[in-house]
């Protein structure tokens, strides 16, 4: 791509740098295209250098050093316990699957479990007793360990959770 230059180019990038125009080189910038751009370019890149010496202030060097070696220990931190973190959420889910399969598993004794507490609800206080130690009586022991290990795994999910937040 040829382009040629024009003789007053220089005197044009010039004036617009220390503010000095003329009428005559006004005139010739409006009409001559390379002088135009020039123009435009010089007054683009000397409110640049004005913005670049008026607003920039740089922080102590110490201050970012610290700052750099504190993002590097965060991310550190935040390596190393990703995988304690995949575990948590691993462990959550496994614990719900095997909730839900449990239930699915057990789910006519569950049933018949909580319609004789059920009964013994419905009845006066002796009754009630006597229908809570018939439950614990017919209820196998597994039941009560898988119960108990439930409500145990439900309230450490729940706590993993609320912690997360």
């Amino acid at each position: 791509m040829n382009v040629c230059g024009c003789e007053k180019e220089a005197l044009v990038i010039e004036a617009v740098r220390c503010g000095t125009w003329d009428d005559a080189l006004r005139t010739h910038a409006a009409r001559c295209p390379v002088c135009a751009d020039a123009a435009l370019a010089a007054d683009l890149l000397r409110e640049l250098s004005d913005l670049d010496n008026t607003q920039v202030t740089l922080p102590n060097g110490g201050l970012i050093w610290w700052k750099a070696q504190l993002k590097a220990k965060r991310a550190a931190a935040e390596r190393a316990t990703q995988p304690i973190s995949i575990v948590e959420k691993v462990f959550c889910a496994c614990s719900i699957l095997s909730a839900i399969g449990l239930l699915l598993w057990q789910w006519s004794s569950i049933s018949a479990w909580f319609a004789l507490l059920l009964n013994g609800l419905h009845m006066n206080s002796y009754s009630l007793q006597h229908s809570l130690v018939e439950v614990w009586e017919k209820s196998s022991p597994i039941y009560i360990l898988c119960a108990s290990a439930l409500l145990l795994v439900f309230s450490l999910v729940g706590y993993l959770v609320w912690t997360e937040q």
